[in-house]
């Protein structure tokens, strides 16, 4: 049943507006509100079910393909989006993988977290000091890529964003040439499946003061309750009353029920998200009060459940709010529109209601309801949605004195991704307060929000220090700090936070004047910075009184990508975009790990890292032979390309090493230039090796340079890029020596050539490919990489051949004789010069 009062016609201004309120509620209440009135009293009473005996809508969401690549560092995951609606009990996800043909299956790791990117350290690095991870629930699940599903239940999740990240766990370290080893990918595919409870109740509650809302239920086991909760509300109480068990038609007694509250989600008994109060413990015939702290501007769900059959009770849930203009009904209206609040789908008849406005009604001192044509508004056009709201004077206590000061924090943004921060409103002047002034009788808090997807892929940094101007001569001060997402929470006595991160500086020393927290990928929506000051002597647990007011405190809150842009002295910062969504992180090197790059449990000792630059480097110089043999025998345009080989791959290797590098142009100018050379060092060898004509031999030299130079810009690490030119210029140069061998008939080259050269040259090229193609790892890579360089060098010592005459070419190439007109001897008279008599 449910009573209306406090709606007589009052002869006030402020009572009008009541008036207001009571009419616009009521309209409410029997516009969307599934009701029975009979005999002209108002009286609903409603009869639910319990929702776990149905299923409930299914729906579904199903993410294609993506690839997948093996966990290096953070920039190789894969960011998965999944949006899961409202009212959801069981969220099902259902992952397959699969690998390229000719590939063993690989394992896959998977990583979701709702509202913002997971933030985990698969390779167990330690993440930096002052760092706050464990702020969520990761769901983690491995899988292998074998075409097998792998499920993944998520009870009662929050509605809203949900992100996964993916990737391949790999520990091997081998480095495989492209072309020579199978190329491997992996996709991965998700599907999730969503149950949508559908039997909620949608509750306007009543706000404190000003109404009394009583909602009267039979509910069989249990029956899921929702509710919004606007801005500057502090406290929201959940009353039971009047429970009773019914058997049959008689009442058999007290009952017994358990509340459930959570905040954007369904209540989940196993989630530390939601509170649960058994009303069985209350004293018996007391009303069952819960009291929670609520999460603003969101919605809130609650749960009864029932031990009993079959009970009926009585619920109200009332809002404390802490603004003025929270005193009335209107506040909470101008937070929800109809549209929002009462959803077609949660219509629980065929018929809607008609559209009524809200001056259509009027109350004739009496509880019947009339129309503008003075006709009773009955259930029948009136049934519809499952809402109630109805407004009343009553003299509850408020929490207005209870209040917090506040602070809304002004975000100030900049150039960039992430970056940006957040200060105090200006003053009159426009000035931006530094120094902030907090009361020492009660705890202050400084409020700030995050959007949501484009504030989320940073580092959020929060800074707090004692100001140093404070007079420390009589006591010391301490500020104790917690910072909260979503709900606020008050350092307890030890100065700790349950939930939150908890901050504390004092002023007994320099080291301890200041403090700071980092937070990766932080969630969207409301954060709060809690703050309690104190005073004591020496020890901070000798407390005594302040002697002023107030503290003065410094703080900072803002965002930049990694960890303030940097990553240390061994590792840069990048963004990176995946599955549409933009995240920072950092790239670690010498051995170093971890989301700053501080983990220095495996990294590279200094004098391993310069032995290394200096190996790959000067391993070049084992060209310097190959160079002036080249030289000498008057090959100088293979000795041109031998130099220009040493120099960029000495510059490259120089300019690719970490941390200690010195690039003389891009890196990927550097690049392409030792590709290019180092390949068409092998076409110019073999080109000379062949002893072809000086006109062919030319054409040769400019084909490759052209050919060479296509592959490289096309594929540089692929295996086809060095094998067709290095194998169409054997093809060149057996095709030569055997037609010296038919010409000459006998072997070419000669004997003392194939012994003292081309078997020594060949073992050694030979050795070098095999080194470079299959023994490189990530461990061995400066040693086996230096050995390539000399072994290619040395190779090329051997095979140079000798210098030939012109005449040992088999193409004499006779001059070509002049013109006629130049052959004839030019005859001219001279004449003796005399001068002028």
């Amino acid at each position: 049943m449910m009573k209306m009062s406090g709606c007589s016609l009052p002869h006030s201004a402020l009572a009008v507006w009541s008036l207001v309120c009571c009419f616009s509620t009521l309209w409410l209440c029997f516009a969307v509100f599934p009701s029975a009135v009979s005999g002209g009293v108002s009286q609903l009473e409603e009869s639910v079910t319990s929702s776990t005996s149905n299923e409930g809508t299914v729906l579904y969401e199903v993410l294609a393909g993506r690839q997948v690549y093996v966990y290096g560092a953070y920039k190789d995951v894969q960011i998965f989006h999944f949006l899961i609606p409202p009212h959801v009990s069981t969220a099902d996800f259902n992952f397959t993988a699969n690998d390229s043909l000719a590939c063993d299956p690989r394992n896959i790791s998977v990583f979701l977290q709702p509202q913002s990117y997971p933030v985990v350290n698969p390779d167990g690095s330690e993440y930096p000091p002052e760092f706050w991870v464990d702020r969520a629930e990761v769901y983690e699940l491995h899988l292998k890529s074998d075409m097998k599903p792998a499920y993944l239940s998520v009870p009662f999740p929050e509605a809203g964003d949900w992100f996964m990240i993916a990737f391949i766990s790999e520990t091997s370290n081998r480095i495989t040439q492209a072309g020579l080893f199978p190329s491997c990918h992996s996709w991965l595919r998700a599907k999730a499946k969503y149950l949508q409870e559908e039997q909620i109740t949608t509750v306007v509650p009543e706000i404190h003061t000003h109404q009394e809302i009583q909602l009267y239920q039979k509910v069989e086991g249990s029956q899921y309750y929702r509710f919004y909760v606007p801005s500057s509300t502090w406290l929201v109480v959940v009353n039971i009353s009047n429970c009773v068990v019914l058997n049959g038609v008689e009442d058999s007694g007290a009952c017994r029920v358990d509340i459930a509250f959570r905040s954007r989600g369904l209540p989940n008994p196993n989630s530390s998200d939601t509170v649960i109060h058994k009303c069985e413990d209350d004293a018996p015939g007391d009303t069952c009060t819960l009291e929670v702290i609520p999460e603003e501007e969101t919605w809130h769900y609650v749960q009864l459940t029932t031990h009993d059959t079959y009970v009926q009770l009585s619920m109200a849930v009332k809002l404390y709010l802490c603004d003025e203009t929270g005193k009335s009904s209107y506040h909470l209206l101008s937070k929800l529109n109809l549209h929002q609040l009462c959803p077609e789908s949660e219509s629980t008849t065929t018929t809607s209601a008609p559209e009524v406005n809200i001056t259509d009604f009027r109350v004739n001192g009496t509880d019947n309801i009339y129309d503008e044509d003075e006709e009773v508004v009955t259930a029948a056009t009136l049934k519809s949605r499952r809402i109630l709201f109805m407004p009343a004077l009553n003299s509850q206590p408020h929490v207005l004195d209870s209040c917090w000061p506040r602070h809304k924090l002004v975000k100030k943004t900049f150039g960039g991704n992430f970056v940006f921060e957040y200060d105090l409103p200006p003053n009159e002047n426009g000035t931006v307060p530094l120094l902030l002034n907090i009361s020492n009788l009660s705890p202050t808090m400084l409020t700030f929000s995050l959007e949501s997807i484009i504030d989320i892929g940073g580092t959020l940094g929060i800074e707090l220090a004692v100001s140093p101007f404070m007079n420390i001569s009589v006591h010391n001060f301490s500020v104790a700090g917690c910072l909260s997402r979503g709900i606020r929470e008050q350092p307890n006595a030890n100065k700790e936070c349950s939930r939150g991160y908890s901050l504390l500086v004092n002023t007994t020393a320099h080291s301890t004047i200041a403090s700071q927290v980092f937070v990766p990928f932080p969630e969207p929506g409301p954060w709060y910075l809690t703050l309690l000051p104190s005073c004591f002597l020496r020890n901070e647990s000798e407390l005594v009184d302040c002697t002023v007011n107030e503290t003065t405190i410094i703080f900072g809150v803002s965002s930049a990508s990694c960890l303030q842009g940097k990553c240390g002295k061994y590792g840069s910062c990048y963004q990176y975009i995946s599955g549409g969504f933009i995240f920072s992180t950092c790239v670690c090197e010498g051995g170093y790990r971890g989301w700053g790059c501080t983990d220095s449990s495996q990294a590279t000792p200094n004098w391993e890292l310069m032995l290394a630059t200096m190996l790959l480097t000067l391993s070049n110089l084992f060209f310097l032979p190959a160079i002036i043999l080249a030289l000498k025998r008057r090959y100088f345009a293979e000795a041109t390309v031998y130099a220009f080989t040493m120099v960029f791959s000495t510059f490259y290797h120089a300019c690719d090493q970490e941390p200690y590098n010195f690039c003389i142009m891009r890196l990927s100018v550097l690049q392409f230039c030792d590709f290019y050379s180092a390949i068409f060092s092998f076409w110019v060898t073999l080109i000379v090796m062949a002893d072809l004509p000086h006109s062919l031999y030319s054409l040769l030299h400019v084909a490759g340079a052209m050919v060479v130079a296509l592959g490289v810009e096309y594929d540089r690490t692929g295996l086809w890029v060095f094998v067709v030119p290095s194998a169409s210029a054997f093809l060149v140069m057996a095709s030569s020596w055997i037609w010296h061998c038919k010409k000459e008939h006998g072997c070419y080259p000669a004997r003392g050539y194939w012994l003292t050269c081309l078997f020594p040259g060949v073992l050694l090229a030979a050795s070098g490919l095999i080194c470079y193609a299959f023994l490189e790892t990530h461990d061995n890579y400066y040693y086996v990489h230096s050995a390539w360089h000399a072994t290619m060098a040395l190779a090329i010592l051997c095979l140079l051949p000798p210098r030939r005459e012109k005449d040992e070419r088999g193409d004499p190439e006779e001059e070509e004789p002049l013109p006629g007109c130049e052959t004839q001897p030019h005859i001219s008279e001279s004449q003796k010069y005399s001068p002028v008599p």
